[in-house]
């Protein structure tokens, strides 16, 4: 395994309390675009490559890609506070984090100076609503357990592909975008074209995010049944 890049995420878990994301729709959800592009900004490494944070590290890269769309400023936390916020969630070791304690975290007491509004998950073998949440929610929250090989083939400049390459552990990236190919998802100080083959293997959890940003932009159009998906949210 490459020593630059290092994994992070604790195995998927999933409140008992929390429906998919079309459940809570208003409507059904429209058909996405054929491809949506990652917004321009920096998405760097945040520690990933001496930490295990990858939970956290993403955070920032998601609000990069959240502020660069909708063409406001935003200034990015620094490696020690991203350090600081991992060391504080996982209880001062390098353990890792479990996705959805990350994200109860951030709606309920905030992370980095802002909470999400509401969050809710898609079934990973469901590409269609992973589309959606990225076309009309700006993002997916990622679970994979990642293999030797996306780290090799990253590291290369080259799509992840399913090669059945022995799994390493499990990995954070965000989905920012996609193509008729696979997902464009922030990771390790970069971007990477995830294929639908590779997703079919290893994608373990979605998490479609709520931002205040989008809610800000979008007001009475986002399609989603907020106040249920929070009294859910609330018994999480």
């Amino acid at each position: 395994m490459p020593t630059q890049y290092k994994l992070g995420a604790l195995p998927a878990t999933r409140p008992a309390a929390l429906k998919d994301l079309d459940v809570y729709a208003t409507g059904k959800l429209p058909t996405p675009p054929a491809k949506v592009a990652v917004p321009k900004a920096k998405y760097p490494i945040n520690c990933n490559d001496v930490e295990g944070d990858c939970t956290i590290a993403a955070i920032p890269h998601l609000k990069e890609a959240w502020h660069a769309k909708y063409n406001l400023q935003y200034t990015p936390p620094t490696e020690p506070e991203i350090k600081t916020e991992y060391r504080t969630l996982s209880g001062g070791e390098d353990t890792g984090l479990v996705e959805a304690d990350v994200l109860k975290t951030w709606q309920t007491n905030g992370l980095f100076g802002s909470k999400l509004i509401a969050y809710a998950p898609v079934q990973p073998k469901n590409i269609l609503g992973i589309h959606q949440a990225v076309a009309f929610y700006d993002s997916a929250y990622l679970g994979i357990e990642c293999p030797a090989s996306a780290q090799e083939q990253f590291a290369n400049g080259e799509p992840w592909t399913y090669t059945g390459s022995p799994v390493e552990g499990g990995h954070c990236i965000v989905a920012l975008g996609y193509t008729a190919n696979g997902l464009l998802c922030a990771t390790w100080g970069g971007i990477a074209e995830v294929t639908y083959s590779f997703c079919a293997h290893y994608l373990t959890e979605v998490w479609c995010l709520i931002s205040g940003i989008l809610v800000a932009q979008k007001k009475d159009s986002l399609g989603i049944d907020i106040a249920s998906l929070q009294a859910d949210l609330s018994k999480v």
